[in-house]
């Protein structure tokens, strides 16, 4: 299981489940880079950025990003944040 995250609220909104079942996370690189991520990283969740930054209300770039996703990944329960 993995979750693909566009925004803070996102990540808080998705931080219980991703914490219980140790599901790996795709971040929006700002998102990444700007958040304190250590809950997660104590917890041993692999953490990774997307390529490039994506407008979670632009739903072309929510299913290229996902496009991106799949392709690197073999986890097939994929949860996206959708605005």
């Amino acid at each position: 299981m993995l979750f693909v995250i566009f925004t803070e609220e996102g990540l808080a909104e998705a931080r219980p489940e991703v914490l219980g079942e140790k599901a790996a996370l795709w971040l929006n690189p700002g998102l990444k880079q700007q958040s304190d991520l250590s809950v997660f990283e104590h917890a041993g969740i692999d953490i990774h950025a997307l390529p490039y930054e994506t407008d979670a209300a632009n739903e072309k770039e929510v299913m290229t990003a996902l496009a991106f996703v799949e392709k690197n990944s073999n986890d097939k329960a994929i949860f996206v944040e959708y605005l």
